[in-house]
């Protein structure tokens, strides 16, 4: 059988050069698909360019085999040139899952932490229109003096600024004083 192998060392040797060919394309090929799976992460970025270093580590450590590889016996050159591409598909696969994985499961744990926090906004703002200041709010709202009590645009006021903040004071002639209300 070692007789058949070297029969033709040459083609041994060229075609373990072209597996490894094959594998860096490969490689190139999954790091593509690694920068548009970074690109689509927005927010998930760092995970995605750890996967990306570890894939880029993967593909070097893979390039530095090819060249061990070229240097061992020709005998065993078809033989290694074949575990090492095997080995260096899953370790892609391997990586490309897991930076789907991270990225997905990260979008997943902001979108549900940012749909909670959307819903204790609108519980407070619920439980706030049930007390007596939010009904005496609805009540001016459907009066129709809400927008006129916030923008302080009725007759007769005016606005002025005390401690680097707008108050709404009604005009009652000089000489006399009234309170006011800060405006939002």
């Amino acid at each position: 059988m070692s007789g058949d192998l070297v029969d033709d060392p040459e083609g041994y040797e060229e075609e373990g050069i072209e597996a490894f060919n094959r594998m860096a394309d490969a490689m190139q090929g999954l790091q593509s698909r690694l920068d548009a799976l970074d690109q689509g992460l927005g927010s998930k970025v760092g995970r995605a360019e750890q996967a990306a270093t570890k894939a880029e580590t993967a593909a070097a450590s893979a390039r530095q085999a090819a060249e061990r590889l070229e240097a061992t016996s020709r005998q065993e050159a078809r033989s290694a040139a074949s575990w090492a591409v095997l080995g260096a598909v899953a370790g892609l696969l391997a990586a490309g899952g897991a930076g789907y994985w991270l990225g997905h499961a990260s979008g997943q744990e902001n979108g549900l932490a940012e749909g909670y926090r959307a819903a204790l906004d609108q519980n407070a703002a619920a439980n706030w229109a049930n007390t007596p200041t939010g009904r005496l709010a609805q009540a001016f709202d459907r009066a129709g003096s809400l927008d006129q009590l916030a923008r302080c645009n009725g007759q007769g006021w005016t606005v002025s600024v005390q401690n680097g903040r707008r108050v709404c004071y009604p005009s009652i002639g000089q000489g006399k004083s009234a309170d006011g209300w800060y405006l939002p």
